[in-house]
């Protein structure tokens, strides 16, 4: 028993070591966005140059008391937008594929720009991948704005799909007014939504209150709308 333990850890090393050189990014900091109380969301801060040049929406899973410290802060700061998380330095497509546990710190506010860490070197697992792409260098723009509508049936969530340089990230919470299109969204990871709006690097501008997507004939209609994180200058 124990020599066959021995060679499955022996294995087991050489399959991760194979793994992680399939991947070319170099290891880097890849802060997050985080939304969410009951489920925690988070969107990579992303750029357009490696090892930072993926989209990527995620689930993340705290401990059970790291989630009730986070649930509360977010409690008693309810005007503070900005929640980033701070991971301990890893090649992002190992960690999102494979590895999905990882050390981290997390912050009220921006980590980089003066934000106040309360969660330091906590472990966090990737619970779900809702959304994985990296740039392509030879991406056009499409025709009209296009966002990932995300969440569950108490929260819901807009993030801007990043297409070519230049470009913006954002990232919103909404409210669903139908209740036809909530139900629609917990069936799917993510819903592409459509604004009709041309994508010339500016963000939606909310004169209306819809947009179009494949998975339903009829248009999407948003209740309520906020911006949480809008940055232009990672991504010139």
């Amino acid at each position: 028993m124990a020599m066959k333990s021995v060679l499955t850890i022996f294995l087991l090393s050489i399959t991760m070591s194979l793994f992680a050189q399939h991947y070319p990014d170099r290891p880097s900091t890849h802060g997050m966005m985080l939304m969410g109380n009951e489920t925690i969301y988070a969107s990579h801060l992303p750029m357009f140059h490696s090892p930072h040049d993926y989209q990527i929406i995620l689930i993340l899973e705290l401990t059970k008391d790291d989630q009730v410290i986070y649930q509360q802060d977010r409690k008693n700061h309810p005007g503070e937008l900005v929640y980033t998380i701070e991971p301990e330095t890893f090649v992002l497509p190992e960690m999102i594929n494979y590895t999905r546990i990882f050390k981290a710190s997390i912050y009220r506010g921006h980590f980089e720009r003066g934000g106040s860490s309360f969660l330091k070197n906590i472990t966090v697992k990737i619970k779900k991948v809702i959304y994985y792409k990296q740039f392509d260098k030879n991406a056009t723009k499409p025709d009209n704005l296009h966002y990932l509508l995300f969440g569950n049936a108490k929260e819901q969530f807009l993030v801007h799909q990043i297409s070519s340089r230049p470009d913006f990230d954002e990232n919103l919470i909404v409210q669903l007014k139908d209740k036809k299109d909530l139900k629609l969204l917990t069936a799917h990871p993510y819903i592409t939504v459509s604004f009709h709006e041309k994508d010339s690097e500016k963000p939606f501008s909310w004169r209306t209150h819809s947009g179009n997507s494949k998975e339903t004939i009829r248009p999407i209609v948003f209740s309520s709308h906020q911006t949480l994180y809008l940055e232009f200058d990672d991504l010139k």
